[in-house]
């Protein structure tokens, strides 16, 4: 099989989607997800449109589409008089760390034709609009494949800010990424990375942080402690953890958690069973 631009980066994100509404909507319904968090709106028919609470320009809708807004940029659905809008609405949670690092590398605000995921658009709303027994888990898996889509059409239109999407979708940065995410563990030097993307130590360097927008160092270091974010969660020891991602000791990784993160280990995965508001 030919080597896949995002499977990498499937291994490290935990995306959810909660679909919280499906039906005919008939009144202004606003969004305004907390940080981390996306907004997923397939349109099936109606017409309306999106506003925003900063003021920048509305969005016409007229008939079938898929919004995205990766970040959560907060904003009004409108529906236009009787009959409203059909539509879905989806919440996406991406994770922590390079769940993060995607989120914030895709554009603002994210539209595709419903012609773009053929089918799938007809058997979500098949779901949605159904009384099928598990529709809510059907819908939301459904919704995570819709949220590839647009991932692909960032990677195939070029439509990515500095940062991880950007980088694997650059021919010679995606050798060095994908080899980084599949040994995170490995003391690698920017020699070692620079030889994988087959270019100079100071001009990988320098592509690196163009793109990126962070050094090598720095990728491979959120990298580390969004695998550990995803060991305590499953509740591996930080000893254990320390030692899968690449370092000598619990301390050292307790360290680096706390520079990254702004808080320790043990006080993340406190806030984070208290509340997604707080984590």
């Amino acid at each position: 099989m030919a080597g896949d631009t995002l499977q990498p980066l499937f291994e490290h994100v935990h995306l959810r989607a909660r679909t919280f509404f499906a039906g005919n909507l008939c009144a202004v319904a606003g969004f305004d997800q907390p940080k981390g968090q996306g907004d997923l709106h397939l349109v099936r028919q109606g017409r309306g449109e999106i506003r925003y609470q900063d003021g920048r320009p509305s969005l016409r809708i007229q008939g079938p589409c898929l919004l995205f807004y990766p970040q959560g940029l907060p904003h009004y659905l409108v529906p236009e008089g009787p009959p409203g809008l059909d539509v879905v609405c989806t919440s996406l949670t991406f994770g922590s760390g390079v769940g993060r690092q995607l989120a914030m590398a895709l554009p603002e605000m994210m539209q595709l034709d419903i012609t773009a995921v053929g089918p799938l658009a007809e058997l979500l709303f098949q779901e949605a609009f159904g009384t099928a027994e598990g529709r809510q888990a059907v819908i939301d898996r459904l919704s995570e494949v819709v949220f590839v889509h647009f991932l692909r059409q960032a990677l195939a239109a070029g439509q990515t800010e500095p940062g991880l999407l950007a980088g694997l979708a650059h021919p010679q940065l995606r050798k060095a990424i994908t080899t980084m995410h599949a040994e995170p563990a490995r003391g690698w030097t920017l020699d070692d990375l620079a030889a994988a993307a087959g270019l100079s130590r100071s001009g990988f360097a320098k592509l690196f942080k163009d793109t990126l927008g962070m050094t090598p160092g720095e990728h491979l270091a959120g990298l580390r402690i969004a695998m550990t974010q995803e060991r305590l969660v499953r509740g591996v020891p930080l000893k254990v953890a320390a030692f899968e991602v690449g370092y000598g000791s619990p301390t050292a990784l307790s360290r680096a958690f706390r520079d990254l993160v702004g808080a320790s280990p043990r006080a993340w995965l406190r806030n984070r069973r208290a509340g997604p508001s707080r984590a």
